[in-house]
C-alpha cells in the first residue's frame, strides 16, 4: 500500500494536500498507468477524502512514492470560498437583470397607448442576458467559476490530454505498422531475387 502522505493517518487533509493529490493523479494518468474512468473516479474520491489515511488509499496500486506538498506562491481558495465568491458575483448581476426587466416591463406599458414600437423595449431582457451571462460582460469577479465548473474544467482537460495521447499512440503504432511492412516485403523481394530460376543458366 503507497504512502505518498506519510505520518499520522488519521490528520485531516488540507486543501493543499488535496490539491496534490490532484496533480499526482494527473501525472499517473499521462504516464498510461490509469484510464480516463479510473482518474475520474479517483479525483472524486479525492474532494471526498477527509484524512491521510483516505488518500492514502486512494495511491494503493500506484507506484509508492512520497508526494511533494507545496505551497503555492499563488492565491488559492477552498471550495467554500469558491463557493461564497460565486454568490457575491452572482448578486451583481441579478440585481443589473432585474431592474432590467422591471424598467423594460415598466416601459413598455407606460408607452403602449402612445408609441406602437412600445413593445420593442421588451427586447432589452433577453440582450441583457447575453451579456451578461453568455458574453460574461463586466468584471471578472461576476464570473467567478463554482467548484463544480472548475472540476468539470479540470476533467475536460485531462480528456483532452487523453485524445492527444491516443492520437499519439496511433501514429506510432502505424510508423511501426508501415515499418514492419516495408521490412516483410524486402524480405520477400530478396527471398524472389535469390530463387534457383532466377540464377543464370
Amino acid at each position: 500500500m503507497g504512502e505518498q502522505f506519510p505520518g499520522d493517518k488519521t490528520i485531516r487533509v488540507s486543501d493543499t494536500e488535496r490539491s496534490a493529490a490532484l496533480a499526482a493523479l494527473g501525472q499517473f494518468y499521462a504516464e498510461g498507468r490509469l484510464t480516463m474512468t479510473e482518474t475520474d473516479d479517483r479525483c472524486e474520491a479525492v474532494a471526498n477524502a477527509k484524512t491521510r489515511g483516505d488518500l492514502n488509499a486512494i495511491f494503493f496500486d500506484l507506484p509508492n512514492q512520497e508526494i511533494a506538498v507545496v505551497d503555492r506562491p499563488e492565491q488559492t481558495y477552498t471550495a467554500s470560498e469558491v463557493a461564497e465568491l460565486h454568490r457575491k458575483g452572482a448578486r451583481p448581476r441579478a440585481g443589473i437583470m432585474g431592474l432590467t426587466t422591471v424598467a423594460a416591463v415598466t416601459g413598455t406599458a407606460v408607452l403602449a397607448t402612445t408609441s406602437p414600437l412600445a413593445p420593442v423595449l421588451l427586447a432589452i431582457i433577453p440582450m441583457v442576458f447575453i451579456l451578461l451571462y453568455i458574453m460574461k460582460v463586466g468584471p471578472a469577479s461576476w464570473h467567478t467559476p463554482t467548484s463544480r465548473q472548475l472540476q468539470r474544467r479540470r476533467m475536460m482537460e485531462l480528456r483532452e490530454k487523453e485524445k492527444l495521447r491516443d492520437m499519439e499512440l496511433k501514429a506510432q503504432r502505424k510508423e511501426r505498422t508501415h515499418a514492419l511492412t516495408s521490412r516483410a516485403l524486402d524480405a520477400a523481394e530478396t527471398a524472389f531475387e535469390t530463387k534457383p530460376w532466377k540464377k543464370k543458366r
